[in-house]
């Protein structure tokens, strides 16, 4: 009979490890044991198969991505046609698979697009156009170039946007519809992003994330399929643009919940799982970075990415570590860009599609995050839905709390790398240039962005 691995240790159960742990925690042994990861949302800090549901397992594990590997995109402000150009092509060569083209307000002439992206296949490189600004226009002028096989998709979320600056209402513009029919046959563009940006920079936690996500989507489907846009259709224009924060585990379990929660809402709109599959573009967080030191967010992202990863993204693009309070230098994004190949070809998480499988904790963590999101979500329609929740200081108070727990938790002495912690002494001339991050949003008719940096400034 073939030796067992590992069989020259003994067995353990949780019991034992329990002992164990009071033994060698003491005092200590209490704030150990579990960890609040969400408003009445606590997770045990060891789990053994005997806490698993199997049925429920395999369905949350049938929901993850199948393929491995992920797309590696970087983001390029535009200033010239040619210097964009030279930059695109630069980072293609130097491990990105992909590209966000920050165009902000630019509205490009179809020469200033020839030249931009001159040379760049787009039948084999997926470009994220990052406009709002004549979608219709800028489809149909890359699709002269690459026909029915463009690739990547328009990164603007027009709901998160109205959210973020109060400008407009969030009703869809004319253009949308018409880039939504022009790009159905294309399988691999998509049109619209949702974003939980928004709402993760005004301090949201990752239920509240997941769950007004959900909301998110459903509002878009709702209009699309009352303007004669089938679920199948809508469901396959858009991706989700998610943010990373630093706690670990609980942003792998995020990923995996968002997977299972799309399950859910696809099957709602009764469209078969074969036929819609999920993107999901991860993006290292600005909420966490440190300001006085910032040259820990390099590690910050690292792990970030690292979650991202291991929880199941599509594409990742890592901030430069100075993003959010300097004019980036070429060394920061340089080193933003390599960390995703760093994670691809030296730790062999490209290997495999689900790393995260089989770890009782990140299984039940997940499963425990979906039901807590999907019950905020459900909640949020029976109040009216997205919009008028957030017209109401619903989804505001929501996130106000979430903000509030994490400015008690780092007064009171809750260590941040580079924050509150391993900070430089001296004084940073690396501050921030945006707006005051301690306003209160009860009152305000958008979402604030926000660091818990400018805390302790």
């Amino acid at each position: 009979m073939p030796k067992l691995l590992f069989s020259e240790f003994g067995s353990s159960n949780k019991d034992t490890w329990k002992k164990q742990a009071e033994k060698e925690l003491k005092e200590n042994y209490t704030d150990a044991t579990s960890w609040e990861i969400s408003h009445n949302l606590s997770v045990d800090s060891y789990y053994t198969a005997k806490d698993t549901d199997n049925e429920r397992t395999k369905e949350l594990q049938d929901c993850q991505k199948k393929n491995p590997g992920w797309q590696n995109i970087p983001v390029i402000q535009f200033d010239t046609p040619w210097s964009v150009n030279v930059r695109i092509k630069s980072s293609l060569e130097s491990g990105a698979n992909a590209v966000v083209l920050d165009l902000e307000e630019n509205d490009l002439m179809k020469s200033e697009l020839s030249k931009t992206l001159h040379a760049v296949k787009l039948c084999e490189t997926p470009i994220y156009f990052k406009t709002s600004i004549n979608t219709e226009d800028l489809v149909e002028e890359i699709s002269r170039q690459a026909g029915c096989d463009l690739k990547g998709g328009i990164y603007n979320d027009p709901l998160a946007n109205w959210m973020r600056t109060g400008i407009g209402f969030p009703e869809i513009p004319d253009s949308l519809y018409l880039t939504l029919n022009r790009t159905k046959m294309m399988r691999e563009f998509r049109p619209l992003m949702i974003e939980s940006h928004v709402y993760h920079n005004a301090g949201a936690d990752l239920v509240q994330e997941l769950a007004f996500l959900l909301a998110s989507t459903v509002h878009y489907l709702d209009i699309f399929t009352d303007a004669g846009i089938s679920p199948l259709q809508a469901l396959n224009c858009f991706f989700y643009s998610v943010s990373i924060g630093p706690n670990y585990l609980t942003e792998i379990a995020k990923l995996r919940a968002l997977r299972f929660l799309y399950r859910k809402i696809s099957r709602a709109y009764q469209v078969p799982d074969t036929q819609c599959e999920i993107f999901v573009h991860a993006q290292t967080s600005s909420f966490y970075n440190a300001v006085q030191s910032p040259h820990t967010n390099i590690i910050r992202s690292a792990s970030e990415a690292m979650s991202a990863v291991i929880g199941g993204c599509d594409g990742i693009t890592v901030q430069a570590f100075d993003h959010s309070f300097l004019q980036t230098s070429e060394f920061s994004k340089r080193i933003a860009g390599n960390i995703s190949p760093l994670l691809a070809y030296e730790s062999y998480f490209d290997r495999v599609a689900d790393p995260a499988a089989g770890s009782y904790q990140l299984e039940i963590m997940s499963q425990n995050i979906a039901d807590a999101a999907w019950d905020l979500f459900l909640v949020t329609e029976e109040k009216g839905g997205l919009i008028r929740c957030f017209e109401e200081g619903f989804i505001h108070a929501e996130i106000e709390k979430s903000w509030q727990k994490k400015v008690t938790a780092l007064n009171n002495g809750k260590n941040i790398t580079g924050t509150n912690d391993y900070k430089s002494d001296n004084k940073s001339t690396h501050l921030p240039q945006n707006t005051d991050f301690k306003n209160n949003i009860l009152n305000s008719q958008t979402l604030p962005v926000r660091n818990l940096s400018e805390l302790l400034l």
